[in-house]
């Protein structure tokens, strides 16, 4: 069996940040794989490289191997929360839907509000293309008529999923975020959702918190991630 594995090296420019995925891997390949995807990462310019694998057999741990270090830094948890007892209105905060003629600021509105987020990625034209179709419910956080922020829900499935809330770093801190949530969940209970879920990374202990005193429950790790340092 040939080992499979994925590089992701859009955020090298933006951010030096590269991530390398294992798909399909003996345990004897590990080694061999994972010094075959750093290398090629490190050629296209990445200063850091973090790591996971979704082959039980390729199964990862902090340690040293392949000529690095892996060092966990954050599982990717699914959380759930029923949407028949939503929080109080805190106010604060409206949702803006999204549209064309505003995608470019969106765009960039999303890309400054995720920038220092943990595993974010930065969005271009395709992406709002996706954004702007009816499987997903999208636009912008306002704050006193101001653009503050941005959201992303994603309605394909039977339960929704609550792509990304992002504040700008200048508006956080301020009781918005927890409003700008509610405001979320209501408009997924508005449209008949029973349900939802979403995706955070546990080292983002903001989002983490917030989620968690809002009413989400833990329902599984989607994938552990590991950075790797030289040795």
């Amino acid at each position: 069996m040939r080992p499979v594995y994925q590089v992701f090296a859009e955020e090298i420019a933006a951010k030096g940040k590269a991530y390398l995925a294992l798909r399909r891997c003996r345990a004897e390949d590990v080694d061999e794989t994972l010094r075959k995807g750093r290398e090629e990462l490190l050629r296209l310019g990445a200063a850091e490289i973090y790591v996971t694998s979704s082959d039980p057999a390729a199964h990862l741990e902090e340690g040293s191997r392949a000529g690095c270090r892996l060092v966990h830094v954050r599982d990717l948890l699914w959380m759930e929360r029923e949407l028949e007892a939503l929080p109080a209105e805190s106010g604060g905060v409206s949702l803006v839907p999204l549209a064309r003629e505003r995608g470019g600021a969106w765009i960039t509105l999303h890309n400054e509000c995720f920038f220092d987020m943990p595993n974010s990625a930065t969005y271009g034209p395709r992406d709002l293309d996706r954004a702007l179709t009816s499987e997903y419910a999208c636009g912008f956080v306002m704050w006193n008529e101001i653009p503050v922020g941005v959201y992303e829900l994603e309605l394909t499935q039977e339960i929704p999923v609550i792509d990304g809330i992002a504040l700008l770093k200048d508006f956080r801190g301020k009781g918005l975020g927890r409003s700008l949530l509610t405001a979320v969940l209501a408009q997924l209970a508005g449209r008949g959702y029973r349900r939802c879920r979403l995706l955070v990374a546990t080292d983002n202990e903001n989002a983490f918190g917030l989620y968690r005193t809002a009413g989400f429950k833990a329902a599984g790790v989607q994938s552990q991630w590991f950075q790797m340092l030289a040795e």
